[in-house]
């Protein structure tokens, strides 16, 4: 957004509180959606796909046969699983099944209105009905998948791969208050309504403390050191902070790229395999 533009947001934020509150509680309510790939579309032809009902419509469901293991890929937020294309691929060639999803409002499930909590009671859903050995998750999807597990008792991993790894859901709503050029006090009002209308501390959602709580054998975490849309060191706060984990620093991917380097592709085989 322009400078000029954010400028402006930002002196009629003063002005109109309350309605550039609704537009930033839209902005994490519905995400928005972007045109598929060509190589989206070739893994998506090579998928069982099924229905499954969540709360208000059917999201979608995927599976690749490759093998007895199971593999659940979960995608981030405004993500869908074919963004794992190149990955699935591999991961079929080396024996897994491979099962995903695309949240509600995302990807080919249907639009309805959202939140980043519905998509993590969905998380804990698909792992409970997949039972996979093995989950891969990028950027929002770990807030979703380490917050199920460590909610779940009963829900567990052998591996965890963490492609991208954000740490407080806080500056999820920071960055998008970032993005329209709100002022703090908007900021703060906006994490009051979300407190009041899901009952919960918003300060409380950090990656770094659902580890200490998750049931994962193992887990891995890729991290490019020039990620634009989640800095290195919240990766880092998170791995600090979970004793069975290992950080990768990865160089040249950024934050979208790194799902089909082919190097960081290579480093997840070998974690699945070892």
């Amino acid at each position: 957004m322009p400078l000029m533009m954010k400028s402006m947001i930002t002196l009629l934020s003063f002005i109109f509180p309350d309605f550039f509150v609704k537009k930033a509680y839209q902005q994490l309510t519905h995400p928005k959606f972007y045109p598929y790939r060509a190589h989206e579309k070739d893994i998506l032809e090579a998928a069982l796909v099924t229905d499954y009902t969540f709360k208000k419509g059917n999201i979608k469901m995927y599976k690749w046969s490759g093998g007895p293991k199971k593999i659940l890929v979960i995608h981030g937020w405004e993500g869908r699983v074919t963004h794992f294309s190149m990955l699935i691929q591999h991961l079929i060639k080396a024996g897994y099944t491979v099962y995903g999803f695309d949240a509600p409002s995302h990807g080919l499930s249907d639009k309805v209105e959202t939140s980043l909590f519905d998509f993590i009671d969905l998380v804990g859903e698909m792992i409970a009905r997949v039972q996979p050995a093995i989950a891969i998750s990028h950027s929002f999807g770990a807030v979703a998948t380490t917050y199920s597990l460590a909610q779940n008792s009963h829900l567990q991993l052998d591996k965890y791969v963490l492609i991208t790894c954000p740490d407080k859901f806080l500056e999820r709503i920071e960055a998008v208050a970032h993005d329209f050029g709100l002022s703090k006090g908007i900021v703060d009002k906006l994490i009051i309504k979300i407190e009041q209308d899901y009952n919960l501390d918003v300060g409380r959602l950090n990656v770094s403390e659902f580890v200490k709580e998750v049931k994962v054998r193992k887990a891995y975490i890729l991290h490019d050191q020039d990620d634009r849309q989640l800095p290195l060191s919240q990766a880092m706060h998170v791995h600090e902070n979970w004793s069975n984990s290992a950080l990768e620093i990865v160089r040249g991917t950024g934050h979208f790229k790194i799902l089909q380097d082919e190097g960081v592709i290579a480093k997840i085989l070998n974690f699945s395999a070892s």
